[in-house]
């Protein structure tokens, strides 16, 4: 079995629209839409030059998308097709073709032909995807192949085809003292006035962190964010910002202590919660959606590398936002309360103190 087949097998694992009516007009918008985002690379490249250091990465990921929504609206539309289409680089002559220009030309005739509901049309036009896709490929000097492996493996990573298994904790062989609690309780008690009212967490009868307010001028119930790192606590086993707020950070390990648990790394978790709540603001706080948009999610992976948590699948990421928000919006509603952290379990439990 070629790459390509392969791919195709692997891609209708991942493809959670195929039950949908209009499942083949939508894998054509698809295509058309990460054709345009191959192009926008290109683009960029040559507009910032030097100054866009991302463009070989981001161009291997748009044309691994391109890639997906290929191979499922060719297997559900002119499945034969996968089987005839060649693999091996792009001769001479065909590298010479203005490919930029001709993929999207081609891409715009398959969401034609899907509209027309021309089976010829559409295998003629996805044939010629195909032939300017492997072109762009070559001249970008990007193997397609490698594309598709990418592209799986960030699918699987937000869609697991095999069942959901979370990453074990990072502070699993750490001795008992620099691990974050499996099981507690911390109080969120809110003071200050109706014009200014502050947050401040009890753990053990001790306040831990400071008093914080929403710090904007406009109240929205930041002050409560702190239960965004717990949320990451439970269902990422991850949170240098709890690790400092409850003095667990792994001096045993110097370099977990130093890279994984240090200054840095609190910045950016901090960075992602700000960041995350200012999408959720625009959604109502994730009341009505039970999904974070893949694009917020693939921000916070390339904010991520080079940590630990990069290793954590993207729907993990997805389930500690969701349920993040679902605590935080019942804190901000009873002004307060009592939060259980339930690692093992995976549970974040919100309770009303009477």
């Amino acid at each position: 079995m070629n790459w390509l087949i392969q791919f195709a097998a692997e891609a209708g694992k991942t493809d959670t629209l195929a039950t949908k009516s209009d499942h083949k007009e939508f894998l054509a918008v698809g295509l058309l839409g990460e054709v345009g985002g191959v192009l926008a690379e290109f683009k960029k490249q040559k507009r910032e030059g030097p100054a866009y250091p991302l463009y070989r990465e981001r161009l291997v990921d748009e044309i691994g998308d391109a890639l997906w929504y290929f191979v499922r609206l060719t297997t559900v539309g002119v499945p034969d097709l996968l089987l005839r289409l060649p693999l091996n680089a792009p001769d001479s002559e065909e590298a010479q073709s203005p490919s930029l220009l001709a993929l999207g030309a081609a891409a715009g005739r398959v969401l034609e032909a899907v509209q027309r509901f021309s089976e010829e049309g559409l295998r003629s036009a996805l044939n010629d995807t195909w032939r300017y896709l492997r072109t762009v490929a070559a001249r970008a000097q990007i193997d397609l192949e490698e594309a598709s492996k990418r592209n799986h493996a960030k699918t699987v990573s937000r869609w697991p085809p095999d069942g959901r298994t979370a990453h074990a904790f990072f502070d699993e062989l750490c001795p008992e003292e620099e691990r974050i609690p499996r099981l507690f309780t911390v109080r969120f008690i809110e003071r200050g006035t109706e014009q200014k009212p502050q947050i401040l967490l009890r753990y053990n009868d001790i306040n831990i962190g400071d008093r914080i307010t929403d710090n904007i001028a406009d109240s929205d119930g930041y002050r409560y964010h702190d239960i965004f790192h717990f949320a990451y606590a439970v269902y990422l086993g991850w949170s240098p910002v709890l690790r400092a707020l409850l003095r667990s950070k792994r001096k045993s390990n110097h370099l977990a202590d130093e890279n994984q648990d240090g200054a840095r790394a609190v910045i950016i978790e901090e960075a992602i919660s700000a960041i995350v709540f200012s999408r959720a603001k625009q959604v109502g706080y994730f009341e009505k959606v039970q999904q974070v948009d893949f694009d917020l999610l693939k921000s916070i992976q390339e904010f991520t590398k080079g940590f630990e948590v990069a290793n954590v699948p993207v729907w993990q990421w997805e389930e500690a936002i969701l349920e993040g928000f679902r605590a935080f919006r019942q804190l901000k509603k009873q002004k307060g309360g009592l939060v259980t952290l339930h690692l093992n379990a995976r549970q974040l439990i919100v309770e009303q103190v009477r």
